[in-house]
């Protein structure tokens, strides 16, 4: 005989549709510079707050090399990993709502309101290309036009070696000893009919040798980059701190709401407990909203 579901059961499947309604995920071509972009679109029937930030977050780290593709499997397995690591969401700047498909209802567009999007999408389109073309020219000069001392180049890599050295070196709680490698590499690229080289053939360097760059990583918000620096060392998901789960906050709820009249109690009855709903009462909810001109779930 089948063990009946507990509540907590029939609440996961319920919150599991908003995992299911995710239809698809696609990307452009890939970028061939870090100059090039690359276009991600999801398509689903509804999305959790934050959903598209947190999984382009775990992406980008993953196309960022510092974390393996089954992550995402591991972090979708709520029964063994139940609780959020702590990692920031990507940033809000590339998010678009693309569009909205109403199966049954057709919108209306006059010329004149088009006509009027269009003159503002072409002067913003505009300003931000002018802007990026500036920006780059700047880049251009500075890398063509500008020398440094090559023991400039030296110190600077190898002061940033020594202070990721000391972060591995506190979070591990092993002495890490300096191999060589950061001095062999630099030695190898040594330029050597002169003790000056351009600053595009620094920045070469210090990316090939380091694995750094000057810009911050892809996907980052303006808050993340105050706090990441060129010695900044990355921390495996799985191995960060994690937050409270769905059945630690409910109890947190339920145990510090003694007092009958707490507010915080009363919420969670008014939202959760009474508004739960049976397999079937999901199932007629679903049917109803596919019938509106829904996609299938």
């Amino acid at each position: 005989s089948s063990k009946p579901k507990s509540q907590d059961e029939k609440d996961d499947e319920s919150n599991r549709h908003y995992l299911e309604d995710v239809h698809g995920i696609g990307a452009s071509v890939l970028p061939k510079s870090v100059r090039d972009m690359c276009h991600i679109e999801i398509v689903g029937q509804a999305f959790l707050w934050h959903q598209i930030r947190c999984i382009m977050s775990i992406l980008f780290h993953i196309g960022r090399g510092q974390e393996k593709s089954e992550v995402v499997k591991e972090l979708l397995d709520v029964k063994t990993n139940p609780a959020k690591p702590s990692y920031d969401l990507a940033s809000e700047a590339a998010l678009v709502l693309q569009d909205c498909t109403f199966g049954q209802l057709q919108l209306g567009r006059t010329v004149r309101n088009l006509w009027d999007v269009q003159k503002t999408l072409e002067q913003r389109w505009e300003r931000h290309a002018i802007a990026s073309e500036r920006a780059k020219n700047a880049l251009d000069s500075m890398k063509d036009e500008t020398e440094v001392r090559w023991t400039d180049v030296v110190d600077f890599v190898e002061q940033i070696d020594k202070e990721r050295r000391r972060k591995i070196q506190k979070r591990s709680k092993q002495l890490v000893h300096d191999d060589g490698e950061v001095k062999r590499a630099l030695t190898a690229k040594c330029p050597q009919q002169t003790s000056t080289l351009t600053w595009g053939a620094a920045v070469e360097i210090i990316q090939n040798v380091l694995g750094v760059f000057p810009f911050p990583p892809n996907g980052s918000s303006e808050s993340q980059q105050k706090g990441l620096t060129e010695s900044s060392i990355h921390v495996p998901l799985m191995d960060r701190a994690k937050g409270t789960t769905y059945e630690e906050k409910v109890q947190s709820i339920l145990e510090s709401s003694k007092d009958k009249s707490s507010k915080r109690k009363m919420r969670y009855e008014e939202n959760i407990v009474k508004k739960r709903k049976t397999a079937e009462e999901d199932k007629a909810f679903y049917d109803h909203k596919l019938q509106q001109g829904g996609s299938s779930v």
